[in-house]
């Protein structure tokens, strides 16, 4: 009992085994019903027991104890190295004994008809042990299940050929437990079709197939057989089917380009690039203060560093109020060499809702907005627009009577410098 509840576990661990991805002749398929393949077999039977010549090669005289089996076979391949057989086995069995160990004289033989029905699952050593491989069409695989066996056997004397004793019945059904174990290789001869060669040994646990008790503690017998198996929703992955000259199979191969049309195709592809090169031309906007932001680019711009202008040399083009004479602050947003921008079109471009002034000092053209005689309050619009606007170098510029003062307080000002065309600003220094 003991090892009947080994061999079943072991069976168990094999067929629950994860599934190891390899490649046979195909790629499997994806639904349940995919890859189901069906299998005859058939080839000599031999018994191992009792009542036998020879331990393994069969006697042919004067009972021939060469016999022969077939199956029929339902297969589900799990995995690239697994498969799942239900098997149905019939074939017949024989075997003869002249003397028995001592010499004393035995001259008995048997016959017997035997059918069984298992369970196995094939175990693809190519796959599993083997190197990816799609061309593949030899595999070898190990077998194991298990299943139910009866027989029915007749006992009786060689030299009267009288029955000696039996052992089954067609009339009474009386299940076995067998165990099939063994080793097979296939080959594969078209897309669909293996051919194989398959050897098992199917172990009995149970003495009396031979309808004889003694001696050997459980009967076997041994099948070599040749199996023949089609598949179902096979795929070919390797080959490739020829096309009918009468008929096109899939879009037509290019043609090549005549050289007229090679150099209208790169005139026009001419005409493109300079028309994107001049549509980029007419969509000049204004530079943003930040480089990474600046794709406004007016031809010719010559720009120099920001110097703080002198007093007598200030030429403020906005009216003064008569509200703001005295000390005030405005905050500068941008400036510019060039006088092309307007108030407007820099309040626009920084999406600014307070009126933008406008004026000239030291050769620059500053855009400033706001007018506080609080710098604290300056400072809370500076520090916003740096954050909200994204206006990150704007900065505080000191007003005397409404026009720009010299020198600056040196924690508000801060100094241009030019670069290849583009604006850059120093982030202010504030003292501790």
């Amino acid at each position: 009992m003991h090892k009947l509840t080994s061999l079943l576990l072991l069976f168990l661990l094999l067929f629950f085994s994860p599934r190891v991805t390899a490649q046979t002749n195909g790629d499997l398929g994806k639904g349940f019903f995919n890859n189901w393949s069906v299998s005859l077999s058939g080839g000599p039977n031999i018994f191992f027991g009792d009542i036998k010549e020879y331990k393994v090669l069969p006697a042919l005289t004067p009972i021939n104890e060469l016999r022969y089996a077939g199956t029929f076979s339902i297969n589900r391949q799990l995995s690239h190295v697994f498969m799942l057989r239900g098997q149905f086995f019939f074939g017949q069995l024989a075997g003869e004994k002249l003397k028995y160990k001592d010499g004393a004289s035995c001259n008995q033989y048997f016959e017997s008809d035997i059918f069984e029905i298992n369970l196995n699952t094939t175990i693809n050593f190519s796959n599993l042990f083997g190197k990816y491989n799609p061309k593949r069409f030899f595999f070898v695989y190990g077998t194991i299940g298990a299943g139910a066996a009866d027989w029915i056997t007749k006992k009786k004397d060689i030299t009267t050929n009288e029955i000696i004793a039996t052992d089954g019945s067609w009339s009474q059904i009386n299940p076995h437990l067998v165990i099939p174990a063994g080793l097979g290789a296939y080959f594969t001869i078209k897309n669909k079709v293996n051919l194989g060669l398959e050897w098992t040994m199917r172990q009995l646990i149970i003495d009396r197939l031979d309808a004889t008790v003694g001696g050997w503690p459980y009967d076997s017998y041994s099948m070599l057989a040749i199996n023949l198996t089609y598949n179902f929703d096979k795929y070919t992955s390797n080959k490739l089917t020829t096309a009918s000259p009468q008929k096109q199979i899939g879009p037509p191969p290019p043609q090549p380009l005549l050289a007229a049309e090679i150099a209208a195709e790169k005139a026009a592809e001419k005409q493109k690039a300079q028309a994107a090169k001049a549509q980029q031309a007419e969509f000049l906007k204004l530079p943003p203060p930040l480089p990474v932001q600046d794709t406004l680019k007016p031809a010719q711009q010559v720009l120099v560093p920001d110097t703080v202008a002198s007093e007598e040399n200030i030429a403020d083009t906005l009216p003064v109020p008569a509200h703001l004479k005295g000390v005030s602050y405005r905050v500068q947003v941008f400036a510019f060499k060039e006088d092309t921008y307007s108030a407007e079109q820099i309040r626009e471009k920084f999406k600014l809702s307070q009126e933008v002034f406008k004026e000239n000092s030291g050769g620059w053209y500053r855009y400033t907005i706001g007018s506080f005689t609080d710098l604290n309050a300056a400072k809370k619009l500076m520090a916003s627009l740096r954050t909200s606007k994204e206006i990150p170098d704007a900065f505080i510029a000191k007003y005397v009577n409404g026009k720009r003062a010299t020198p600056a307080p040196p924690h508000t000002v801060k100094h241009l410098k030019y670069s290849k065309g583009k604006i850059y600003y120093h982030k202010p220094v504030h003292k501790k």
